[in-house]
Order: structure tokens, then sequence, then C-alpha cells
């Protein structure tokens, strides 16, 4: 059984499993109030995996004030309506707005699609990016983008931001076969592998 798993500080990894792959659902858990971090694809991965992955955890979906939606790609938001139909008091999260929550910043990411967005939880200096970031991309689904350009952008962003230490994906990227990278030194690799990418792919 898939359960929650902590990565660093307060942020846990749910991987459900999606075709050959599976997708990433984060929580973070914060007294001002529990943030999730996409949904996975359906309304079943929300009944047979998020659910009882946070009862183990002593939560109820109830318990989760936030929904974030790193972007509207369905094995993000796809379970959306389940999360709402259970909890119809939940905030969501679609775009960037103020810090919120006292440190946790919403990260622009456009590239992959033009409304990608992430979380930077200040506390841990870890930037939780979706796809917002993709390297080669994972098995069949190579890296995507819907604007190059944006991409590249994003990219440097993320490199001068010293900020940020910690990267955690969606997916377990190529070539790094790895859902996170952890410490600056990890950090600045991965970015330039990504640029080192899509300057050789056909956009």
């Amino acid at each position: 059984m898939v359960s929650f798993e902590k990565v660093i500080g307060d942020i846990y990894r749910l991987k459900v499993p999606f075709d050959t792959l599976y997708t990433s659902v984060f929580l973070i858990k914060k007294r001002q109030g529990n943030v999730l971090i996409d949904c996975a694809s359906n309304a079943s991965d929300v009944d047979e995996y998020i659910v009882p992955s946070l009862w183990n955890l002593g939560l109820r979906v109830t318990d989760i004030q936030y929904l974030i939606l790193t972007h509207k790609h369905g094995d993000h938001a796809g379970g959306k309506e389940r999360i709402l139909e259970l909890c119809p008091d939940i905030k969501i999260i679609s775009g960037v707005v103020e810090k919120f929550l006292n440190d946790l910043t919403m990260y622009e990411l456009k590239g992959h699609t033009l409304d990608c967005i992430g979380v930077l939880d200040e506390r841990t200096k870890t930037l939780i990016s979706g796809d917002g970031l993709q390297g080669a991309g994972v098995g069949k689904y190579r890296c995507s983008l819907a604007n190059k350009d944006e991409y590249i952008k994003t990219i440097e962003k993320i490199r001068q931001d010293k900020r940020i230490e910690n990267i955690l994906f969606s997916h377990a990227y190529e070539p790094w076969n790895k859902d996170g990278v952890f410490g600056r030194e990890e950090v600045e690799k991965a970015l330039k592998d990504c640029k080192n990418y899509i300057k050789g792919a056909n956009y």
C-alpha cells in the first residue's frame, strides 16, 4: 500500500500510480492549516490513495485547509472535484498569490504549461516544482513544453534564487531517475541538465 513518506521538514510525498509511472501528491503539515499540493488523476485516486494515506498520518481529508494545483493536467488536478465533494470549504489555489501561512511562497514556473506554479517552503529552502522542471522527461513522457522561452526563464530564475537548496519533482525524471535533488550543488546541476536537454531537442 502506498503511503505518505516524510521528505524533509513537514513535507510529505504520496506516490500515486499513474500509467506505468507515479504522480506525486504532497502534504505540508502546518498548525495554521494543512496544505495538499496536487490531487492525482481522478476520484478513485482520492478515495483509494489520498484519503487512506492521510488517515494513516492521523488526518482526515477535512483536516486539509488548502489545495494547491501546480497546473491543470489530469494527473495533477484530476481529483479536484472529488476533493471538493469531501471538503466543500477547502480553499483551492491554482495561481500565484502572496505569501501565505507565513513561510510558503507561490512560485511561477511557466514553460511546461503557462499556468505552472510551485511552492517554496522557506523553512526547509525546498521548492516543490510539480512538472515545472522536467529534465529529459520520464518513460514515454518526454520533456513537454508549451513555451520554450518561458521554460528557460524559469530555469534561470531558480538558478538565481539562492534561497532554493532543494527541489522536489512530481515524477522521477531522467537523467537523474529520482524525484528530488538536495543541496545547492545538485540543484545547480539539475538546472544545467534541464537547459542542456532542451538545447538539443526540437521544440
